[in-house]
């Protein structure tokens, strides 16, 4: 269905409909038709036009001003932007006019757009280490340091090169696993030189190691030293808190996701290894402009937001979203700081918004044709439709 066969006037009772389905009026067969303005006066420049007034079911009739439609009497509205390639628009929209009353009644509700510091939380689910292969793959790591201390002075050259191969392969496998280079000069300058036992069976109090799955589309906001909320059903109810230690470089091609290893230190409760947790990890991206995530459409290509001015002017306007931050969007342009959205009724606020466009884009098309044609084309309506001249839009194909 298009959005002009959506514009239904019934006539039998004399109400007209627009698609917002607020706006109506009474129907005055015998009014006199008003003579057009001239199509000098149509088509000015944007910057020195007078403010227009149109008719919804009639975008013939423009006036200077506010008034009635000479034709079925309805409240003229006033004119969008007849500059459909705005850059600041999105496709096939327009600005309109809305009063006080009908957005009371539609449930219209507003937010501001805020310039302060956000935050991502990333959920994902979790397990309690149980890693025998990094266990083994530290202590392998950690021998190769020591047999290489013990060749040092020995006197050929070849036993030390094959002993500093050993380490380097050591450290390698490391890597692959998910340690950091941080991680791997802390584990090898420690006094004790050993590995913990809490990579198999960790005891209560001891530091748990938590392996989080996170999505390779939340990856670029997770690095060490985050900190990281762990919930669990053998927590009952319990929190822990633990923070990010490293992340591993290899994505899992089956899930798409990377391994993030969380440390808790000095875990009182008993936590048996691979048990499932879900671990928050909370991410700040610094300062922006923010507005509610109700406030954005988004058709896939582009996304937009509606600003309101004092004069209860609505204005559809193209955004760039930046993060996508729970129920907060974080904005790259299209907006500024301070300035009113809707953020509630926005599809109905959509719908005038697109169908002012349709309108205007009629009324460009007329006007060109007129200019450019004594006989303009008719119109060509959808299947089952028929071009309606006094009503100068398509309806319904009656009989044959």
């Amino acid at each position: 269905m298009t959005y002009l066969s959506i514009q239904k006037c019934i006539l039998t009772v004399g109400v007209c409909i627009t698609i917002a389905g607020f706006i109506g009026c009474n129907r005055n067969k015998n009014a006199p038709i008003k003579a057009q303005p001239s199509d000098a006066a149509l088509h000015t420049t944007q910057d020195t036009q007078p403010e227009t007034w149109t008719c919804p079911m009639h975008p013939q009739i423009k006036k200077d001003g506010p008034g009635k439609c000479p034709i079925c009497g309805m409240d003229l509205v006033r004119m969008g932007s007849l500059n459909q390639n705005d850059q600041a628009t999105p496709e096939g929209h327009a600005s309109f006019h809305l009063s006080t009353a009908n957005q009371q009644m539609i449930g219209v509700k507003f937010g501001v757009v805020e310039k302060k510091m956000l935050f991502k939380s990333i959920e994902a689910a979790g397990r309690v280490a149980f890693d025998p292969e990094l266990y083994t793959a530290q202590n392998e790591y950690l021998e190769a340091i020591r047999q290489l201390e013990r060749v040092k002075k020995a006197p050929i050259e070849e036993v030390k090169s094959s002993a500093k191969r050993m380490m380097e392969s050591a450290k390698l496998r490391l890597q692959v696993l998910g340690l950091s280079d941080e991680q791997i000069a802390e584990l090898g300058t420690t006094e004790s030189m050993t590995v913990g036992s809490n990579l198999l069976i960790p005891s209560a109090g001891e530091n748990v190691w938590v392996y989080a799955e996170v999505f390779e589309m939340d990856l670029a906001h997770v690095r060490p030293g985050l900190e990281v909320t762990v919930r669990g059903g053998a927590l009952e109810g319990k929190e822990l808190f633990g923070k990010v230690a490293s992340v591993d470089r290899v994505i899992t091609p089956t899930t798409r996701t990377a391994k993030v290893r969380v440390l808790i230190p000095n875990a009182k409760d008993q936590l048996r290894p691979q048990s499932y947790v879900d671990t928050t990890i909370r991410s700040p991206l610094g300062e922006q402009l923010v507005v509610p995530f109700d406030a954005i459409l988004d058709s896939g290509k582009e996304a937009w937001v509606f600003v309101v001015k004092e004069d209860d002017q609505f204005y559809p306007r193209k955004v760039t979203v930046k993060y996508f931050a729970g129920d907060e969007v974080a904005i790259s342009s299209g907006v500024e700081a301070g300035e009113k959205i809707v953020t509630s009724a926005n599809f109905l606020i959509d719908s005038e918004s697109r169908l002012k466009g349709v309108l205007n884009v009629q009324t460009l098309g007329h006007d060109h044709s007129t200019q450019n044609n004594d006989s303009p084309k008719t119109p060509t309506c959808p299947k089952g439709e028929v071009w309606h001249e006094q009503m100068k839009h398509c309806m319904p194909k009656v009989g044959n």
